[in-house]
């Protein structure tokens, strides 16, 4: 199976601001196998496309969305990107909290069958509440979200154990690049567990990873990854 390449909240040469309308447009442009973004709930119970928690230091979930409107208009509801990519494009969906999981995988199977997209977080609790939900979503635990001693200490258990897998209930995992490139990995990838790779823009890690048929990539350089690609697999 050739290596799935995602862009990273929808960025491209193109050069749209994240996790937008335009930039997931832009990922559709550029034949992209997949785009991700993230997920957040405002607090009038919008579900809105962003990354950070905070906006010109409020946080996002004590917002109305209409308040976060006027400081950025370009911050869409899930639904708004959802239109946008359905039957153009596979999607990524990074839940960045918990509490709001049902709402999340009701709306995006408005839109989407299964085998179209996946859902993923840092937040293991999040991740078992999806698969108790419907077992049938392809889902991804995130690992490697800062670089401090529990942080560590975690991924070291999991590069042994994979708990992610056995005890959360994941059926892939998505660690930081850093953590692949010290080989942390590889015990996982010899028992078959899918790996997808973040945030991958060196084209040499790049072309080592499509090389090694990892399971998918995600990329600020989609466009560049494809063409190594296609050199290395021929897709």
């Amino acid at each position: 199976m050739a290596t799935k390449i995602i862009s990273h909240r929808g960025r491209t040469s193109a050069g749209s601001p994240d996790n937008t309308v335009h930039s997931i447009t832009d990922a559709i442009e550029s034949k992209v196998d997949m785009v991700e973004f993230d997920v957040r709930r405002t607090k009038d119970k919008q579900l809105i496309c962003f990354h950070d928690d905070t906006i010109e230091e409020n946080l996002v979930s004590d917002m109305l969305f209409s308040e976060i409107i006027e400081l950025n208009s370009m911050v869409p509801t899930l639904e708004q990107i959802l239109w946008t990519a359905k039957g153009k494009i596979e999607v990524d969906v990074e839940l960045k909290e918990s509490g709001y999981e049902a709402d999340v995988i009701s709306i995006v199977l408005d839109y989407f069958e299964y085998n179209d997209f996946i859902m993923k977080s840092f937040d293991r609790k999040v991740v078992r509440r999806i698969k108790a939900i419907d077992s049938k979503i392809f889902t991804g635990l995130l690992l490697g979200e800062e670089w401090s001693l529990p942080q560590f200490i975690e991924v070291l258990k999991e590069s042994f154990t994979g708990s992610g897998v056995t005890i959360d209930g994941a059926d892939f995992l998505s660690p930081n690049s850093k953590i692949v490139e010290v080989g942390l990995m590889e015990r996982l990838r010899k028992k078959q567990i899918p790996i997808q790779v973040w945030t991958v823009n060196d084209e040499k890690l790049l072309e080592t990873l499509i090389s090694e048929d990892i399971y998918s990539i995600v990329t600020d350089n989609p466009e560049r990854a494809m063409e190594i690609r296609e050199s290395v697999q021929n897709v």
